[in-house]
């Protein structure tokens, strides 16, 4: 069997969407928004220009790209103060992947400059034969275009290809990819549609390696 798998960053290998999300509710409350929750669920997975067309719908009175910036500014600092949070099982299944001759891939919404910092400050960047951000792509999660290009530069096949996600955004791309989605919750709890289409659930990332480990 074809052995490649692509990962999901954010809620998946690293500990950043609880930063985002104390940040993201600190600029809500700043500006005086409502349904802080409720957007930023809906925000969950999407890369800028997604983000950017949302906020265009539902808060036109917000200069979006200030508030992306601001937004990114104060994630990378709160990482610069504090590390940049590792999940539990992704160094371990990182590094068991690469013992046993997977082909790994990031497909993350998050722009390349934030993914690099995030792997260089971690010390993971070396554990991906590919990277595909969200400002290298036309169409953001949930458009599958991420994950078709993360494929296709691994010169693998959707079908035959794990991809780990944490958001409803992120599971309808790789899905709609055609590829063999594992779920691992995170911030979100799973709704019904996301454990439909989820080809496994698991509870971390430890779980997913076990898995794997059985098909060897």
């Amino acid at each position: 069997m074809e052995k490649a798998i692509v990962f999901d960053m954010d809620g998946v290998l690293f500990d950043t969407e609880r930063v985002c999300n104390i940040i993201w509710m600190e600029l809500f409350r700043e500006l005086h928004l409502e349904n802080a929750e409720t957007a930023m669920k809906a925000c969950v997975g999407m890369n800028r220009k997604g983000e950017a067309a949302y906020f265009a719908e539902h808060y036109p009175e917000v200069d979006f790209d200030r508030f992306a910036d601001r937004l990114s500014g104060g994630i990378l600092r709160w990482l610069d103060e504090n590390g940049t949070p590792v999940m539990k099982g992704a160094r371990e299944i990182l590094t068991w992947l690469r013992e046993n001759m997977w082909k790994t891939a990031l497909a993350s919404s998050s722009r390349l400059s934030s993914i690099e910092h995030h792997l260089k400050d971690t010390g993971l960047y070396e554990m991906f034969d590919v990277i595909v951000a969200g400002d290298m792509v036309t169409n953001g999660k949930p458009h599958p275009e991420i994950y078709l290009t993360a494929c296709q530069r691994l010169n693998a096949d959707p079908a035959t290809t794990y991809a780990v996600e944490d958001s409803r955004n992120g599971l309808i791309s790789a899905y709609d990819a055609g590829m063999m989605t594992i779920l691992v919750p995170d911030t979100i709890e799973p709704t019904p549609e996301m454990l439909e289409i989820a080809y496994r659930t698991e509870k971390d990332l430890l779980c997913v390696r076990d898995y794997l480990a059985s098909l060897e």
